[in-house]
């Protein structure tokens, strides 16, 4: 694939397994290869190159908004 580093064989599978999964969201504290916007529109890329038109957002525990009932 290229976008990750080939000794972040862990970052890459998470992506394919939330990929098959069809996970909504992938959680990381990881900004450098997981969780940013570019990592976003290149997993975006190559997913639905391979045929896997889910939507996988990317992105951190900060991003995530709780609301209170």
């Amino acid at each position: 694939m290229g976008f990750i580093p080939p000794k972040k064989l862990e970052d890459a599978q998470h992506i394919a397994i939330a990929t098959c999964n069809q996970m909504d969201i992938l959680l990381s504290w990881n900004f450098k290869h997981l969780s940013n916007i570019q990592k976003q529109l290149s997993v975006k890329i190559i997913n639905e190159k391979e045929g896997y038109f889910y939507p996988l957002i990317l992105t951190n525990p900060m991003e995530v908004v709780y609301e209170n009932e």
